[in-house]
């Protein structure tokens, strides 16, 4: 029965890739995107030379059974690791072959940092779609408006706000599938005289199945599971005609199981995380532009358990307990001043703080060891900036963006980055941009005081360029984006190996270069929409060998082409489907063998998936849907010794009021 379910999905899936180019168009009127990420003010999609990208609420309505992971894999440049394996496994973010930690994260325009990870990425497990309003993905180097990690571009994550006009409204949802998954949510929301509220729980919970590959399958390796809470708020208040308050807060709490490494099973090994967000805002808006200031506190803890009542042969220790703690402070203010119609600036300053608190302790056969503490008393940076960018536009069609951005970092010392975006937009029907930015990655806490850590580090620094155009039909329903985008980082954070205690320490010493293609493309055809994209990339590390340059490819887990093709047909007003066809080039991958204590390169080969979803809308308010991924059962490998998912499913029933 169940195989026989797979098969008519997939059967629906290729007859509406065969049947959507088929439909006559329907004269509808779609109105052009505007945009806060590119600049920090609101902007046409059109008027602006950057490289953006927006999941509007209508999308993110369309697939809230999946992670903000499962969606981003499907936008150019990208490939996060870990959004098809079990759910709570690390999300590594690629974006355009940059290294994790260079793709900024923000929520509601807030920078999000881990401060107790080695790379300092924000966790991505810790938010999900339903409560995610809008997200806007800003590629290319982005530090001179949004400071470090902004190396290879921004997601800028915008949270649920409400849509109820009434005083009371809500939503409620319930989504169950394969693996023994669960997520429900329930949400109040409304609006009144002074501003609007929303408030929302979700639980989300599955059994999964075991993270690491049994090799010789006969092991019986058990699942890997997870249970997670989460809780949104936001709030604005509308203090005068002039002046909105915001306030919100993300609490989210999860634990999962883990194994003990690739091929390796480990069935008492867990890790609990728990992350706190809470955010105001005041926006004063006045006849020529409006000011900004914003402030967010965000606490990180991760407890790694393994109190190893079953041992792996490769293990060292028989009980471990890790503890990650992190805390940072974001404060801003800018002002956005419109000259005339034709000019406007921006300009502000920020400073962040961050802290963090480590320890681990574990018991083998050779004792118990503890090792030197991290203490957030002492291992603490921070940054203050200050920043301004200039958008002019001319009335035959020319647009320039540029910018600069001081840093005053409190253990390295001072940096600059700058930006300059041209455009040319001709009869709001064709653009070329151009551009030229710079951006920078600061050291992280762990690669500053860690036993491993050096003080003499100094930032990662790159210039990234792009080059390309964009055509628009005159009806909005037709968009292709075409461009070449080139980076370069000075700098590299790089471990090197000693042969004493500590036995290794970050420095600097690599050269990286990556560079490709970005083809965009969609319409709307009738009642069908069709999107597809495709990038080839390419990359290199330049790095000493012997005291000379020695060049080689480096991009492990980055593929030199991803492609992305979907179709969505709108059957009747109730009733909407959709298909996605997904394929990842081959790659490689580094893996340490337990058996001859040797690193090995090893390939990954290339495959395709084939995803469907079916929506049924009883009313208004009121929606079921099925949402299956994999349909033909793939079986493909993103990180070598580790399993990702089969076909999989999600039903669901939605409910507003």
């Amino acid at each position: 029965m169940f195989k026989s379910f797979q098969k008519t999905l997939l059967t629906l899936a290729v007859c509406l890739s065969s049947c959507a180019y088929a439909q006559e168009t329907v004269k509808t009127k779609n109105l052009e995107e505007v945009v806060i990420t590119a600049n920090k003010t609101e902007q046409k999609l059109s008027q602006t030379g950057k490289v953006i990208t927006v999941l509007s609420d209508s999308v993110l309505q369309k697939y809230q059974s999946q992670t903000v992971t499962e969606l981003l894999t499907r936008q150019a440049g990208f490939m996060i690791v870990g959004s098809q394996g079990t759910n709570g496994t690390n999300q590594d973010v690629y974006l355009r072959g940059a290294s994790v930690g260079n793709t900024l994260i923000l929520i509601d325009g807030m920078p999000m940092y881990d401060p107790s990870s080695i790379s300092s990425n924000f966790d991505l497990n810790l938010i999900t779609v339903g409560e995610c309003e809008r997200i806007e993905i800003l590629k290319g180097a982005q530090s001179t408006l949004y400071g470090s990690d902004a190396v290879a571009g921004v997601i800028n994550i915008f949270t649920k706000k409400g849509k109820s006009v009434k005083p009371i409204g809500g939503n409620t949802s319930i989504n169950a599938g394969t693996f023994g998954t669960f997520r429900g949510t329930v949400g109040l929301n409304g609006s009144f005289s002074k501003g609007y509220y929303n408030v929302q729980y979700t639980r989300f919970q599955s059994d999964g199945f075991s993270n690491a590959t049994d090799k010789e399958g006969n092991k019986n390796f058990d699942n890997d599971g997870i249970k997670q809470n989460n809780i949104l708020a936001n709030v604005g208040l509308n203090l005068s005609k002039n002046v909105i308050l915001k306030l919100r807060t993300v609490q989210n709490n999860y634990k999962t199981d883990i194994d003990a490494g690739a091929f390796a099973d480990e069935k008492d090994y867990t890790v609990k995380n728990n992350f706190s967000m809470i955010a105001m805002g005041l926006d004063y808006r006045y006849a020529k532009g409006k000011l900004t200031f914003n402030y967010g506190f965000s606490k990180t803890e991760k407890t790694f358990i393994d109190d190893s009542t079953s041992v792996e042969k490769t293990a060292f220790d028989k009980y471990s307990k890790t503890y990650y703690g992190g805390n940072s402070h974001y404060a801003e203010i800018y002002n956005s001043l419109k000259i005339n119609d034709n000019i406007e600036f921006v300009a502000g300053a920020d400073y962040r703080v961050a802290n963090t608190n480590q320890t681990y302790v574990s018991i083998s056969d050779f004792g118990n060891y503890t090792a030197p503490p991290i203490g957030s008393d002492t291992s603490k940076t921070n940054i203050f900036s200050v920043y301004a960018s200039g958008l002019m536009k001319t009335k035959f069609g020319l647009f320039l963006e540029f910018g600069g951005r001081y840093n005053n970092h409190s253990i390295y010392g001072n940096n600059f980055t700058y930006s300059f975006n041209p455009s040319y937009l001709v009869n709001d029907k064709l653009k070329f941009f151009v551009n030229l930015s710079t951006g920078f990655k600061a050291p992280s806490l762990y690669q500053l005081f860690s036993i491993y850590g050096n003080k003499n580090l100094k930032p990662e620094i790159s210039v990234s360029r792009e080059i390309g155009f964009q055509v628009f039909s005159k009806d909005k329903k037709t968009d292709l984006r075409a461009l070449y985008f080139d980076r370069h980082i000075d700098d590299v954070f790089f471990f090197k190996s000693l042969s004493k205690p500590p036995y290794g320490q970050y420095i600097n010493f690599d050269k990286q270069h990556d560079y490709g293609w970005e083809i965009e493309a969609k319409t709307q055809i009738g009642k069908a929409n069709i999107w597809g994209n495709l990038t080839l990339l390419q990359g290199a590390i330049t790095t000493k060998v012997a005291g000379k340059d020695t060049v080689f490819n480096n991009l492990y887990r980055r593929p030199k082409s991803t492609f992305n093709l979907g179709i969505g047909y709108q059957v009747s007003k109730n009733l909407y489907l959709s298909s996605n066809i997904r394929n990842v080039g081959e790659r490689s991958d580094l893996y340490f063998n337990n058996d001859t204590y040797k690193t090995e390169n090893v390939k990954l080969e290339s495959y395709s998936t084939i995803d469907f979803y079916v929506e049924y809308k009883f009313s208004k308010s009121i929606k079921t849907y099925i949402d299956a991924k994999n349909l033909t059962d793939t079986k493909y490998v993103d990180i070598y010794g580790y399993n990702t998912r089969r076909f999989n499913f999600m039903a669901g029933l939605s409910v507003e009021f």
